[in-house]
């Protein structure tokens, strides 16, 4: 038993590596939009990619963010309209009492229509309990 424990000890006592930061997929659709990435943690970082399926629909991406009074506002860092795709990426911060932001894709006729927020779908990042 003896034999066993010392190299953990060793290993420990010689500072490995931290584990890499968390990521996880993630796959939103709205009006005939799909958007899917990852959802990075510390530092928060979301990238992928938007893909238009209609020549009629906009969609726009957005991650919330603390804003005035303990209330949420929604920030958009990418949008796309009609057919074909488009990359999208954006670090962000902590909301209120460190809170890993939500992200939603939401869809219009225009990008202005989409961005008002109506029609979503939305990611909740899970609570990181080892954290």
């Amino acid at each position: 038993m003896h034999s066993l424990v010392l190299p953990l000890v060793a290993a420990v006592g010689l500072g490995v590596a931290p584990a890499p930061a968390t990521a996880d997929s993630f796959r939103l659709v709205a009006g005939g939009v799909v958007g899917h990435g990852t959802y990075q943690r510390n530092p928060i970082r979301i990238a992928g990619t938007l893909t238009g399926k209609g020549p009629s629909r906009c969609a726009a991406i957005q991650v919330a963010r603390s804003g005035p009074a303990d209330g949420i506002e929604w920030h958009t860092f990418g949008r796309h309209c009609g057919r074909g795709r488009t990359r999208f990426r954006v670090e962000a911060s902590y909301l209120f009492r460190g809170v890993y932001p939500p992200v939603r894709l939401c869809a219009g006729r225009t990008i202005h229509q989409a961005e008002r927020g109506r029609s979503c779908d939305r990611y909740q990042p899970p609570v990181d309990r080892s954290e």
